[in-house]
């Protein structure tokens, strides 16, 4: 009996010996690298009223409106280009107005090269966006009000920051 017990004894310890096992695997990453801003067009609004409280508006077609003068050859979109970006990313987009001197700008802006439609988003707001399935750039049009906070003195240039944020999610 006691030769049984030992057997039984051996076998259930190599039997619990051989179900046993293990392995390593590996866990992969791959590395995004930050994206690229670059203005690509200047934001300019041409030429406005210089009394405190005149303001100035441009839609997204680039037309200017308000106490501006609408003929004058220097208005132009803000364009932004995003580059180094990767396929099917999600990503935050933020455009915010700042203030300078004399001046003030609140911006509006447009989300190009994405997938789906992100356009006339208000200053200082997050537009979530996904990179489209090449990676393509994305283009920002920078638009929206510059407003007179202190009388200007007229032929002077005065100018305002608006700040690009883009940050993945």
């Amino acid at each position: 009996m006691k030769k049984r017990l030992a057997s039984l004894a051996l076998l259930s310890m190599l039997s619990a010996s051989t179900i046993a096992a293990n392995s390593t695997f590996q866990a992969t990453v791959n590395a995004i690298s930050d994206a690229a801003i670059a203005q690509t067009t200047a934001l300019n609004f041409g030429a406005m009223q210089p009394t405190l409280g005149a303001t100035c508006s441009m839609d997204n077609a680039g037309a200017v409106s308000g106490s501006c003068d609408a003929t004058n050859a220097n208005i132009a979109i803000g364009l932004i280009t995003v580059s180094g970006l990767t396929a099917n990313v999600p990503l935050n987009v933020t455009v915010q107005g700042q203030p300078g001197t004399n001046v003030a700008f609140t911006s509006e802006f447009d989300v190009n090269g994405a997938v789906g439609v992100h356009d006339n988003n208000p200053d200082n707001s997050t537009v979530a966006v996904t990179t489209n399935s090449t990676g393509d750039n994305l283009t920002l049009d920078v638009y929206g009000s510059m407003e007179v906070t202190t009388a200007l003195v007229p032929g002077d240039t005065y100018t305002a920051n608006y700040i690009v944020d883009v940050s993945f999610q």
